[in-house]
């Protein structure tokens, strides 16, 4: 019996086992459960350092406009997704779903706070951002009353972060930002028209690419604009001052801090104690929430823990947050001797939930679990039964027993669907990306020959900081190389990088997606004993933390995906 709470699975990778007791069952539905939501957190309360107003009035007196005031207060709140997908606002005083009318199902991968647009006293409005790219606009945000549609545009998908930095124009609305995988920052200025809220794109930056959290702050030095801080993998952290010139919107970037990857997500919470400054809420690893007070100056004067040790760790990502949201896969799934299904989900703490069972009768199953092929943002099941590829039970086709190995990583060509790769008898490597439904295969192209060097390959997210996903595969004599991922479905990965040796010392390596809830893509490896060990995604160094502890037992498994 597995004691230990953490656990992920595998990498989308087809298992090559021993039949178990039994016939190995025809296609099945994996039927797992969403993670408990758990309880809606409130807005945690910061003291005021001075009698100030409700409302627009007051927040104009103070300074920077609050970005998602769903209360009329004055003061921002918070917006976060769940762990089962769901959406909620919270303030001081209640915590309710983000109530929404008019648009995509999808799954919400981001969400953008980006003010009252309107300039009319009222609610604020909200951006969300879903895996295929679609941006929509809610107006009038709020605890009481639904949200309605008033915009939406495709194609977003061509950045790796969209945030809100404020109002860098001075026109009292807050506008928007995108950055490239490559590093290249766009501002949209919002225009003050509901049917078209933001105007043309303008470059404004390059060399972004060395920040894995951007987060828009709004007004930190004094000035009434919009201010961004931006962290590097290596936990520094530098402010960025507003100019007032929407074509150089900012000045150059001033260290202000160090040691800030001890966070998993920051955001910006615009002015909280009424003192004209702004201040940013930061996440420890372990679910603990921080507030650093602004100073006014553009850094921060004192910092305080909100809330009881570990309590925030149920949010999966912040609205404002800087960090690049995770999607498509934050679980593990295993099969023990018996031919026991059980599931685990991701706690954001670095490890795993208590595992559930799931069914019986899945002894020698030929199957894999895969970030998420349709718009949903749940992980998916591949089997292959009969030579014939199943996707949650669905026919996809024949011709399969010509593969010895599968992978599902996520998105490979930038259309926001997860895809999958085949690796033939031969050693060629072949990609098949999905419809953006999901509900088929996309002609296959070949990736290259000459994977037969390799014993195991998986992914599941980002482990380079650049927001697309990537690939990991071990050779034959223990040697770990990453495969950093491009978005072209012509040539999916960059040149490898060799990471390590002596991964023959594991039984199992899995793709489990972002356990510690900063994004980035995780993976764990199981010692033939049983010890499990987490290799956190994205660091500084290396591309890979040093391994962590977080279980044993795991010997009892016959697969893990």
């Amino acid at each position: 019996m597995v004691t230990c709470t953490a656990l992920l699975l595998s990498t989308g990778m087809l298992l090559s086992r021993p039949a178990m007791a039994g016939t190995p069952a025809p296609p099945l539905s994996a039927a797992k459960p969403a993670p408990a939501a758990g309880p809606k957190l409130l807005m945690p309360s910061l003291p005021a350092s001075g009698a100030r107003a409700a409302g627009a009035e007051g927040a104009a007196a103070a300074g920077s406009a609050p970005r998602a005031d769903f209360d009329g207060d004055g003061r921002s709140d918070l917006v976060y997704r769940e762990l089962d997908g769901s959406l909620t606002l919270s303030t001081q005083t209640t915590a309710v779903e983000f109530s929404r009318t008019g648009g995509s199902k999808d799954f919400v991968k981001d969400i953008i706070p980006v003010g009252d647009q309107d300039l009319n006293g009222g609610r604020p409005e909200v951006l969300t951002l879903t895996t295929l790219g679609r941006l929509e606009l809610y107006g009038n945000a709020s605890t009481t009353a639904s949200a309605n549609l008033r915009w939406y545009g495709n194609g977003w998908n061509i950045y790796n972060k969209v945030f809100s930095p404020g109002d860098v124009d001075g026109d009292g609305r807050a506008d928007l930002m995108g950055r490239t995988p490559e590093g290249d920052l766009y501002l949209y200025l919002a225009s003050g028209t509901p049917a078209t809220p933001f105007q043309g794109r303008t470059k404004v930056g390059y060399g972004w690419q060395v920040y894995d959290q951007i987060v828009g702050i709004g007004d930190n030095d004094g000035d009434g604009k919009g201010d961004v801080i931006a962290r590097k993998p290596d936990g520094s952290l530098d402010f960025f001052g507003s100019t007032g010139d929407p074509g150089a919107p900012f000045k150059q970037a001033t260290g202000i801090g160090a040691m800030w990857d001890v966070f998993n997500q920051i955001l910006g919470v615009d002015d909280q104690d009424g003192d004209g400054d702004t201040e940013v809420y930061a996440r420890r690893k372990n679910g603990t929430l921080m507030v650093y007070t602004g100073s006014g100056t553009g850094g921060y004067d004192t910092r305080e823990t909100l809330g009881a040790t570990g309590e925030w760790a149920p949010v999966a990502q912040f609205g404002g947050a800087g960090n690049l949201p995770a999607h498509g896969k934050e679980e593990l799934l295993a099969i023990d001797k018996r031919g026991a299904l059980y599931w685990y989900h991701a706690v954001n703490n670095g490890g795993l939930s208590a595992r559930q069972w799931i069914a019986n009768g899945w002894g020698g199953v030929n199957l894999t679990n895969v970030s998420s092929v349709d718009p949903n943002g749940e992980s998916d099941v591949v089997e292959i039964y009969n030579n014939r590829l199943y996707i949650e039970s669905k026919d996809m086709g024949g011709g399969w027993n010509a593969f010895n190995l599968l992978a599902g990583p996520g998105d490979l060509n930038g259309d926001g669907s997860g895809d999958l790769l085949a690796r033939d008898r031969s050693g060629n490597l072949y990609l098949y990306p999905t419809t953006v439904t999901g509900s088929a295969l996309r002609a296959r192209t070949l990736v290259s020959g000459g994977w037969q060097t390799y014993n195991w390959f998986f992914g599941a997210g980002d482990y380079t900081n650049d927001g697309r996903n990537d690939l990991l595969a071990r050779t034959t004599t223990g040697t770990l190389y990453l495969f950093p991922g491009t978005g072209s479905a012509t040539k999916p990965f960059q040149g490898r990088i060799k990471l390590g040796e002596g991964f023959n010392a594991y039984a199992k390596l899995v793709a489990t997606g972002d356990l510690t809830g900063d994004g980035k893509g995780d993976f764990v490896a199981a010692t033939p004993g049983g010890d499990l060990y987490r290799f956190d995604g994205g660091a500084a160094k290396n591309y890979f933390g040093p391994r962590a502890k977080i279980g044993y037992g795991y010997q009892t498994y016959s697969g893990m995906y």
